[in-house]
């Protein structure tokens, strides 16, 4: 399908196209809290060693082009937003943590309203890199786009609450930001956690091309967060030194409904909602483990989160220049 639409402002060519997404097999149990035999261990420069209890397949699937429908972050999970800035050098650890993570910021506070937000993580993908070898200056080391790591979700039932309150904690060994902070300091106050856990918090991540070439090899797709139920769920822990995180993977359904958007550039962003306290998958379950008062069913927000994988796209050209990215996760807090 093409079309001629103009959308932010620009002109484009509007497509769908279909890719490799890789998806956990139905011999992989599905499970909403960690079974402990689906992971893997992650070391200080961010690699992962072997996966053990998962099992890949590759599934061609129909992605349509999201530039063709406005997609939102409370309904679908995802959105693309243009943002142009002066942009830093992406592959200096300092300069991310000290400069972007402050345009992150204040970028995820435009777009949802949120009257707080830290930025606290990021990585940079390139493959070319990645078999280089290569390191960010002063921080951890380049990886690959995560394409048969397969479609997931940056967080769980348990890891989302679970590293909010780790923020509440000195920082640690894995944190990047002992360098803006200049220190171990925690980035909220013990007596503010209850409080934050009480009210609406969300984790959002801000994907961005940090090439000059647009992206053509192995874009990032989304799922419709409507599309997607518990069932497809599956508990994958990754194993810090420091503390065990996890993230969700998914086993594929006819029901998903996947978009992309086709040639990224860099004054161009992607937003992810990876966890929303308010989601309606999940809502009041903290609430009633915590005893406290269940939130008002009308405060729900239809996604809780996207899943979300890059993929392996059958229109790529040959000559298609490696993928160059970033991705920054924040955590977002409202009032009322």
């Amino acid at each position: 399908m093409r079309a001629v639409r103009r959308h932010f402002g620009r002109l484009s060519t509007v497509r769908s196209t279909t890719g490799l997404l890789y998806f956990q097999s139905d011999r992989v149990p599905s499970s909403l809290k960690s079974t402990g035999h689906v992971g893997t261990n992650r070391d200080l420069l961010g690699s992962d060693g072997e996966f053990f209890g998962t099992d890949p397949i590759a599934c061609r699937t129909q992605i349509a082009d999201g530039r063709a429908s406005r997609k939102t972050l409370d309904d679908n999970g995802f959105c693309m937003v243009e943002h142009t800035y002066d942009h830093v050098d992406y592959y200096d650890n300092q300069q991310v943590v000290d400069k972007y993570y402050r345009e992150c910021e204040a970028l995820i506070k435009r777009e949802t309203g949120a009257s707080r937000v830290i930025a606290f993580d990021h990585n940079v993908r390139s493959r070319q890199q990645k078999d280089a070898g290569a390191h960010l200056k002063g921080g951890s080391a380049v990886q690959e786009p995560l394409i048969m790591y397969g479609v997931h979700n940056d967080y769980t039932l348990a890891s989302a609450p679970r590293r909010m309150a780790q923020l509440t904690q000195p920082l640690g060994a894995n944190d990047t930001l002992k360098t803006r902070q200049g220190g171990t300091s925690p980035l909220i106050s013990e007596s503010e956690r209850e409080a934050l856990l009480r009210g609406r918090w969300a984790i959002y991540n801000v994907w961005r091309n940090i090439a000059v070439a647009p992206v053509e090899s192995f874009p990032l797709a989304m799922c419709d967060a409507a599309t997607v139920s518990t069932d497809d769920l599956v508990v994958f822990e990754i194993r810090y030194s420091d503390r065990v995180g996890e993230n969700y993977f998914a086993r594929a359904s006819t029901h998903h409904q996947w978009y992309y958007y086709p040639r990224l550039v860099r004054d161009e962003a992607v937003l992810i909602k990876c966890w929303d306290s308010r989601g309606s998958d999940f809502l009041g379950l903290l609430e009633v483990e915590h005893g406290w008062e269940p939130p008002d069913a009308s405060s729900a927000v239809r996604a809780t989160f996207s899943m979300h994988s890059g993929f392996e796209d059958d229109n790529t050209p040959p000559e298609a220049p490696g993928r160059e990215s970033i991705e920054v996760r924040t955590m977002a807090f409202f009032d009322g």
